[in-house]
């Protein structure tokens, strides 16, 4: 009875690990296959319409998100693809994706990545799709709008701005943003865990920031940023 209770402590203290680490390399494993699927994708595209690897063509050819996103579904194992919010409600309805980290949207609640909800494409695997075209005048080198935040993470209030909100100008030369969920509404529906943006330009696909999820070190790394377990609504 004695060795029993023992074997029931030291499973009860090493269960939830093994739980853990088996969940995190699904996870890794789907994440790898997701990007594999993008890569390929992407470059099929390219070979058939410009020039292979050159990525900055794929978005500069096309005049909106729409069109883009039905150029790289004709390119994946497509199950549906929906082009606007109004149509969400075919590849299955809207749900809230969490940041890595728990962050004011700047309006006092904690934000959350809508593009997915925006348009999608739903693949055979479960899988979902997104993207987020960043053209502007017909090149990948654009100006944007930044927002600025005080210590609390909320907007400061500046009428004279664009925006209402204090901020400055930006440059980026990021052709668009690819969104991935790699299980769909599986969950957690976290970036970081199984939600990823993968930001391109020209012969380039990179996920190096925690807030776009870090593919790239899940890759290197075969394991996933460190992210934190948070509630949605009020920051």
């Amino acid at each position: 009875m004695i060795t029993l209770g023992i074997i029931g402590i030291v499973a009860a203290f090493t269960l939830p690990t093994l739980i853990a680490k088996y969940q995190e390399k699904a996870l890794v494993t789907a994440a790898k296959k997701s990007y594999s699927t993008i890569y390929n994708a992407l470059n099929s595209w390219c070979q058939k319409n410009g020039e292979l690897g050159n990525y900055e063509y794929f978005w500069t050819s096309q005049s909106n998100n729409t069109e883009i996103i039905n150029e790289l579904a004709k390119e994946l194992n497509t199950v549906n693809v929906c082009t606007s919010l109004t149509s969400i409600s075919k590849c299955g309805g809207e749900y809230d994706v969490k940041k890595a980290k728990k962050t004011n949207d700047g309006y006092g609640n904690t934000a959350t990545d809508k593009t997915m909800n925006s348009r999608r494409i739903v693949l055979t695997d479960g899988s979902f799709i997104s993207v987020a075209r960043e053209v502007q005048n017909g090149s990948c080198n654009h100006t944007y709008f930044s927002n600025e935040k005080d210590s609390n993470g909320y907007y400061i209030e500046d009428s004279s701005s664009p925006t209402g909100f204090k901020g400055e100008y930006k440059s980026s030369p990021n052709c668009g943003f690819i969104h991935i969920d790699t299980n769909g509404f599986k969950g957690p529906n976290q970036i970081g865990k199984d939600y990823f943006i993968i930001g391109t330009s020209g012969k380039t696909l990179s996920s190096t920031s925690d807030t776009y999820g870090n593919l790239n070190y899940v890759l290197s790394h075969d394991k996933l940023i460190e992210t934190e377990n948070y509630k949605l609504g009020k920051y």
